[in-house]
């Protein structure tokens, strides 16, 4: 064979090899913009090995989810760094962490969630190093984040960090969470810190000119602690149905550059070396707040006194002046006056309480003889429905009175009263509200079957130079109606009336008589039955004076009575046969 024959006989083989190679083998590999533990994920490589966990990549999804994952190794920055355009979610299944000397945690291009029932914990050393480096926003949902960075920021994103029902402890040099805005809400417990000089726990700020800047915490519970303020908000600040203790070393413990708000029976602990405040309104209404100056100077815990809330009043304050004595403000001033007073002392600890609202609407309750006993002592109740928000039913905290106690015919005047706190009282009367009687069953009694409703209303009145919230009301019957869309309520009159009435009968009859009832003793006399002696003597059969017709009745008598025996005895008979 020629050199030329080898060739050919070389490409032919060569030809077939690759005919037979499968379609795979032609296919391009597909590389992914992320990298854990110093891998990069690849249409090949979708689960990488960290420690004895591991770290699987969905692309169709974009969720990374981390089992048992120890992360050690980096490619460039961060044991996870996404260079993903869209959105990462991190799920978490069991104990995972991410450790190193002197790189980042987790670095990320865009937002990213981390969730799950398991726990991340985060430990990275070395000189600006953060925990999270995040160019969008962070959510940690439902599950448990520790983060320890003593070098950096624990979690610095440029957008918006939320913390929902989450555990979160983040530990740093100058902040714990660094941040556009802040949320913490549903339950979650989070622990900031950082120990930087002139840094916050919580430093919240928009950036590049953006709005934000606001920290929302509800029905959480946080503690922060730096050196300056522990939260600072560039913008807004509003606590609500939350337990917040916020810690500066030496600063105010807490500050707002725009509005704080604190409600929702909010618990709020501060403690620093500077009052505490805003650059705009301060305003609390139901809250317990207890500030605390502890700088060796008399300094006030509070940089301006806040704003009482229209519906709440001030139900306690005590006070410690820069001498140490403490003083009852409300004892000493009166609680209107010293809503005045919160700002000027070295420990403030004062509770604000929802006011209390009172309606009263007039009822008369008529009573009316309708059979032939008077009517007896009876206690009647009216009820409220159809009230403007939700169902009656909904307001535990709200008292409803409506009770009138008679005593015989006649008109009774009773109040139909609504008590409770102001802001549950403005949502039952917001849109009107009806009112009947009760019906509770009384003997012999008939109930009224009329139905009224009533509308407040509130206005604001000037007195001595300021404002009084007064109220006023219209009652007026109504009917039930069938429309269209539905049945409803309507009004039988468009002029309100006085007061509402309510008719009741008291329908019991009287016994009859002893005297009119039968005597016992006007049975009829013994001589008014027949005599014995009156009777047809047995032999004296009445003579019709026709003998020969009498002998023909006889026959008939006889004859039918033998006719009657042969059914008998016939009927017998075939009973018998029936039964055979």
């Amino acid at each position: 064979m020629n050199k030329t024959q080898k060739l050919m006989g070389l490409a032919a083989a060569l030809a077939f090899a690759m005919v037979m190679l499968p379609a795979s083998a032609f296919a391009d590999t597909t590389q992914y913009d992320l990298f854990v533990n110093g891998e990069q994920f690849t249409s090949e490589k979708l689960t990488i090995e960290c420690g004895e966990g591991t770290a699987t990549y969905d692309p169709a999804t974009q969720t990374l989810a981390l089992n048992n994952a120890s992360i050690t190794n980096a490619i460039d920055y961060g044991g996870i760094h996404s260079k993903l355009t869209g959105d990462l979610t991190i799920t978490l299944q069991g104990s995972n962490s991410i450790t190193f000397d002197d790189n980042t945690g987790i670095m990320a291009a865009g937002n990213i969630e981390i969730t799950g029932p398991g726990n991340l914990a985060i430990n990275v050393a070395g000189e600006t190093r953060d925990g999270l480096s995040i160019a969008g926003d962070v959510s940690v949902r439902e599950t448990s984040l520790v983060i320890n960075a003593p070098g950096g920021v624990g979690i610095a994103s440029d957008g918006t960090v939320s913390l929902d029902n989450a555990q979160v402890t983040s530990a740093a040099l100058y902040a714990g969470i660094d941040a556009i805005n802040l949320i913490i809400e549903n339950g979650s417990v989070v622990d900031i810190s950082a120990t930087k000089d002139g840094c916050n726990a919580a430093f919240i700020s928009p950036r590049d000119g953006a709005t934000g800047g606001n920290i929302r915490i509800s029905n959480s519970n946080v503690m922060a602690k730096s050196v300056f303020p522990g939260l600072f908000a560039g913008g807004n600040l509003t606590i609500s149905g939350a337990s917040a203790q916020s810690t500066s070393t030496a600063d105010s413990a807490l500050w707002a550059g725009g509005d704080l708000t604190i409600g929702g029976n909010a618990l709020v602990t501060l403690d620093g070396k500077y009052p505490s405040g805003c650059d705009g309104n301060f305003t609390v209404y139901a809250a317990e707040i207890d500030a605390k100056n502890t700088n060796d100077k008399i300094i006030p815990a509070l940089f301006d006194s806040p704003i009482i809330g229209g519906d709440y009043d001030l139900t306690y304050a005590v006070a410690v002046d820069g001498e140490g004595a403490t003083i009852d403000l409300i004892e000493h001033d009166g609680a209107e006056q010293a809503k005045g007073f919160l700002h000027l002392y070295k420990n403030i600890h004062f509770v604000t309480g929802e006011k209390s609202a009172t309606y009263s609407f007039p009822f008369t309750k008529v009573v009316k003889k309708g059979g032939d006993i008077a009517p007896k002592s009876q206690e009647f109740e009216l009820e409220i429905f159809n009230v403007g928000v939700g169902q009656i039913e909904d307001y535990a905290n709200v008292t409803v009175t409506a009770t009138v106690t008679t005593n015989g015919a006649g008109e009774y005047e009773g109040f139909l009263t609504i008590q409770g706190p102001k802001s549950q009282i403005r949502d039952i009367t917001c849109e009107g509200f009806c009112v009947r009687e009760k019906n509770t069953g009384g003997a012999n009694w008939t109930y009224s079957d009329a139905v009224y409703q009533i509308f407040c209303h509130e206005y604001e009145i000037a007195t001595d130079g300021q404002s009084a919230t007064q109220s006023s009301y219209d009652i007026f019957p109504v009917k039930l109606v069938e429309t269209d869309n539905g049945t409803f309520y309507e009004k039988t009159q468009d002029t309100p009336v006085a007061s509402m009435a309510f008719e009741n009968v008291y329908t019991e009859k009287a016994a009859p008589a002893a005297n009119d009832k039968p005597a016992t003793d006007n049975k009829p006399g013994a001589s008014t039955k027949p005599a014995a002696n009156n009777k047809p003597a047995a032999g004296n059969i009445p003579q019709t004076g026709d003998s020969s017709a009498l002998a023909i009745e006889f026959a008939v008598l006889l004859m039918a009575a033998g006719a009657l025996t042969v059914a008998i005895a016939t009927k017998k008979i075939r009973k018998g046969h029936d039964v055979r």
